[in-house]
């Protein structure tokens, strides 16, 4: 009896049955393959995340039946993604990284050789995220080519992998230009609302929330939570915990806080001039920062505390403005992702000014500048790509309560899983 009659009892499956070009991938962390579409049936093997599998067929409502080296098993459709082109590349360099995120700065999850064949997952810029023994990871663009072209050898491409630079000194990998969300033309057109719209009713606040948060910005975040590889739930949650999922007021202005102590930094402590003029408008506790913000419009008025609602947001930064424009700016964290004005350059604006009368103008820009402002940093991309809320909360948010930052990601983390 051959192997494929013993694996599957002597039924009459054969390779000859496997003339599909349906390719699936699968999305599971580890998917079970069954003998017959039934949640109860045996287990035959078990297939890892991204393993790419012939979809032989749709069985019943919930099942594909599917090929591998393995054999004929039968999977849930869930955890199957259907996938029209499977694109392959070669590595064209001796020996080359394999990284956890799309930077030479990220974590080395290990190293292929020459010739390896990978399955693409994903592109960026410079970057492909493929396939490793089933996990996500990063090449360099540079060191790989389109398997047709490797074995055809049609390439110009050779073992560039130790290029020289202008100054002489030898670099394993050099970093592509990084391409800004907020700048690339493909993504201005792409729908902000998902064509699924989910209802709140009965829903607790928390839940409604979520809910208007994926209603309102659910497409354009999904498009770009999968080029990363994030769980669109995670990043739905951050808008969420960061301003309530919600850019505006009702007014029409943007959310914003300003932060005393940041306003401090870049003006008040320049000089004994400027820190006169901070002190007749603002304080706080010296001992602990985040603390004790008042503010002032001139020395006679009694002190107002800070952050009652956005009319003392607003109040505190025009105030600021007539002092110094641009450092005022720097200390508002903005919109819909909450970043900080001092982040400018990170998210891809050549000033602090451009950011601001971009955020103030559109929707579409804190969106982009969640996603920029996490991968400036390739932790941050990390982290959310991990779950690891904790240490995301202490990367985004600052060192200020990451627990209760990290407990509110997991609540509406948790919110979006059922209702996605």
């Amino acid at each position: 009896m051959g192997f494929f009659s013993w694996l599957f009892g002597g039924k009459k499956d054969s390779v000859a049955e496997v003339n599909s070009k349906t390719k699936g991938m699968v999305t599971a962390t580890l998917l079970n393959a069954r003998k017959k579409p039934n949640p109860g049936a045996k287990v035959l093997y078990q297939l890892k995340k991204n393993t790419i599998v012939t979809v032989v067929s749709s069985e019943k409502d919930k099942w594909y039946k599917i090929y591998t080296q393995l054999g004929f098993a039968y999977c849930m459709k869930d955890f199957i993604q259907i996938k029209e082109n499977i694109e392959k590349i070669a590595v064209v360099a001796n020996v080359l990284n394999v990284r956890s995120y799309y930077s030479t700065d990220s974590t080395v999850l290990g190293k292929v050789n020459k010739g390896t064949v990978l399955i693409v997952l994903s592109k960026h810029a410079g970057w492909y995220g493929v396939d490793y023994n089933g996990q996500k990871g990063f090449v360099n663009a540079d060191y790989v080519s389109p398997l047709e072209d490797f074995e055809n050898g049609k390439t110009n491409k050779t073992d560039n992998s130790q290029k020289k630079t202008t100054n002489n000194t030898t670099k394993k990998e050099q970093e592509p230009q990084r391409v800004f969300f907020n700048s690339r033309k493909d993504l201005a057109s792409v729908e902000l609302a998902p064509k699924k719209r989910l209802s709140d009713e009965g829903m607790d606040k928390y839940g409604k929330v979520a809910v208007k948060t994926w209603n309102n910005y659910g497409n354009l975040i999904s498009v770009i939570s999968k080029e990363l590889g994030i769980d669109v739930e995670i990043a739905l949650a951050v808008i969420c915990v960061e301003s309530g999922g919600s850019g505006f007021s009702s007014d029409g202005k943007m959310i914003i806080r300003f932060e005393n102590h940041v306003f401090y930094t870049y003006f008040g402590a320049k000089s004994d001039e400027d820190k006169k003029k901070y002190d007749e408008h603002f304080t706080f506790d010296s001992k602990n920062r985040r603390d004790g913000h008042k503010y002032r419009a001139k020395k006679s008025d009694e002190w107002k505390t800070s952050h009652n609602g956005q009319a003392t947001e607003w109040e505190s930064l025009e105030i600021a403005r007539s002092l110094s424009e641009t450092n005022a700016l720097y200390s508002i964290s903005m919109g819909a992702p909450q970043v900080m004005g001092f982040n400018y350059k990170s998210i891809g604006y050549s000033s602090v000014k451009e950011m601001f009368d971009a955020f103030s103008k559109d929707i579409r820009y804190h969106i982009m500048a969640l996603f920029d402002f996490c991968t400036a940093k390739s932790t941050r991309v990390q982290y959310l790509l991990t779950g690891d809320f904790l240490s995301f909360a202490k990367e985004y948010n600052g060192l200020t309560a990451p627990e209760a930052y990290e407990k509110r990601l997991n609540q509406y983390y948790e919110i979006y899983k059922k209702i996605l």
